[in-house]
Formats: C-alpha cells, structure tokens, sequence
C-alpha cells in the first residue's frame, strides 16, 4: 500500500488551474465542478446567514467558498461555506490553509458523486466538524452534528444548529 503525503501549500496551489476550485483528497488533487446560479444563490443565503450570526457572536469566523482546511489525514478540503472559532487564529491567520478543520462545514454538492458525498460525510464525521449539507433543488437542510446526531428540515423550515444558537438557515420557498 502506498503511503499518501501531504502535500505543502506551495505545491497545492501549483497543481490546480486558475478560475477553478480543487481540493486535495487521499493523494491526489480532485476539481470540483462549476457551480450554476441556484448553487451560488444558496451560497449567498449561507452568506448572509453566517454573516449575522458572526455579528452577534464575534468569538467566530465566517469563512468563504475558496478557503482550504487541513484535515488530520493531511487531505485539503474546501467546504462551500464555513465557520471557525476565533480562538484557533490566535496565532494569526495563516497565509495557506488553515492547519485545522473547519468548526462547521456547509455544503451544497449537486455535482457530487454519491462516493464523493460520503467521503466528504466521512471525513468531517473522523475530524469533529459539524456538518450542514443544502439541497437547493429540494430546499432541505440536513445538519449533522457530533453532539445532538442527524436532523432534516424541510421546505418551508427554519435550519438551526443546536451549537451555534441563533445561527438560521431559512427554507422559505424563493418567490
């Protein structure tokens, strides 16, 4: 069996191609599709949410589409939206990806594999991470959480995580 390395930032980003999003995943480097308008305007909801929540509670961070998380396999993943506990910059913010996984990872993975979901699923579940995956096309929210297990909301439902009170997610179909 082969033994994966990681790779360094350095070497990171000189294996991808400009104008795309890639990660690093069990030794090698994997694009991840372009998204299409609904994926970014999901996106922009997290935003807006995430913004918010960071406004009432400043011991967090809000974290965009392009920034990299190093995971204890080595492995870089680029969640589509996510938050950090300040506490973890206290170092200062690192010129690469952070050295840590995110606190919370939101997700919307339309052009994901079943496999590449569940790797993802699997990665996050071994590293901690609360996890909220949006299904745009549906307008669910699964919010998988270390502490509290499995919740789904559906259409027309507000998404809390149980962690991060106050923090709200809206399902309201888009008029």
């Amino acid at each position: 069996m082969a033994t994966k390395t990681a790779l360094t930032w350095e070497e990171f980003l000189a294996a991808g191609k400009e104008g795309q999003r890639w990660e690093y995943i069990d030794g090698e480097v994997k694009f991840m599709s372009p998204s299409g308008l609904g994926h970014s305007l999901v996106i922009q909801e997290i935003n807006v949410a995430a913004q918010e929540f960071v406004n009432a509670n400043p011991e967090w961070v809000s974290v965009p589409t392009d920034a990299a998380f190093r995971m204890r396999s080595g492995n870089l993943r680029s969640p589509d939206w996510s938050l950090a506990r300040r506490e973890r910059l206290a170092g200062g913010i690192p010129s690469g990806p952070a050295p840590f996984p995110p606190d919370v990872a939101f997700e919307i993975s339309p052009n994901d594999t079943p496999a590449d979901i569940r790797s993802k699923r699997r990665e996050y579940r071994k590293n901690g991470v609360i996890q909220v995956w949006v299904d745009p096309r549906e307008r669910t929210v699964e919010v998988v959480s270390p502490k509290h297990g499995t919740r789904t909301f559906a259409r027309g439902e507000t998404a809390v995580v149980k962690e991060l009170p106050g923090l709200e997610l809206s399902l309201s179909p888009r008029s």
